[in-house]
């Protein structure tokens, strides 16, 4: 693991976070997990099924969760990302026997660095997006069979969502392929960010997603009202949501009761 490491803080940035997930309709249990702050913001979307694709998630957040550290220099973030992820893959492949054999999960997720940057780093389809006056960006690009079929110009993005290869990954955490992660360094004004699971970004189109980021101020209310919006539809999948702004004090709008089957929660902090 690496040791925390003292760094300076010249432009401290201020971030306020909100959380929701949910099994959806057609699933029995979720397996999704969060990592909801202080430090790191993480969504992992386990998979095997009865492989016990949960608990590959749970270890997933809960291993970066030890690495994660109230340390911002740029450095120490994007190795302490890679070092996170490779002990995650390997405590996931090596509780991954018996009825758990072939268990795995991918992950996205934000840590804040010096000067109100902020480190996007993801394995797998799970997703980040950005919203920045008023337009929103993905700034994750799946690894998928079918996304490299689209980089390679062999295949229309149009025809994505039809294909019958859209859900094969060619990264995880465990699960036997490669646990390499991405990594991009976000310059300030950063922004609100958004982390999904597929069962979100597979479900509701962006200009939905865009809307509904831009309409609630409160992070918490805005990842409920994205999980409701699923939840009107058929869900056929585990759908989890993590908001994440950062800069500015955004106003507080009220929130409200949260929908059955959901479960959600908000943090505020001053990094």
């Amino acid at each position: 693991m690496t040791p925390p490491i003292a760094g300076t803080r010249p432009a401290p940035a201020t971030i306020r976070s909100g959380w929701a997930t949910s099994t959806g309709h057609r699933r029995t249990r979720n397996e999704d997990a969060v990592l909801a702050g202080p430090f790191w913001f993480a969504v992992a979307d386990g998979m095997g099924g009865h492989q016990a694709g949960d608990v590959a998630a749970t270890i997933a957040v809960d291993v970066l969760a030890g690495h994660a550290a109230g340390v911002d220099e740029a450095e120490v973030i994007t190795t302490a990302i890679r070092h996170s992820i490779a002990d995650a893959d390997r405590t996931i492949r090596h509780a991954a026997t018996g009825p758990r054999l072939g268990m795995g999960t991918t992950i996205v997720g934000v840590a804040p660095i010096e000067g109100g940057r902020m480190a996007v780093f993801h394995v797998g389809d799970s997703r980040c997006y950005r919203l920045l006056d008023g337009g929103l960006e993905l700034l994750t690009t799946d690894h998928t069979q079918v996304q490299e079929l689209v980089d390679l110009g062999q295949l229309d993005r149009a025809a994505v969502a039809r294909h019958p290869l859209r859900h094969v990954i060619t990264r995880s955490l465990g699960g036997g392929i490669t646990a390499t992660p991405e990594i991009a360094i976000l310059e300030p004004p950063v922004g609100r960010l958004l982390l999904c699971s597929d069962g979100l970004s597979g479900e509701l189109s962006p200009s939905a997603i865009g809307h509904v980021l831009s309409s609630e101020a409160d992070p918490a209310s805005a990842a409920r009202h994205l999980i409701d919006l699923v939840l009107e539809g058929p869900a056929p999948d585990n759908v989890t949501a993590v908001v994440v702004d950062v800069g500015p004090d955004r106003r507080i709008a009220p929130t409200g009761p949260s929908r059955p089957r959901m479960t959600h929660g908000t943090d505020d902090a001053k990094l």
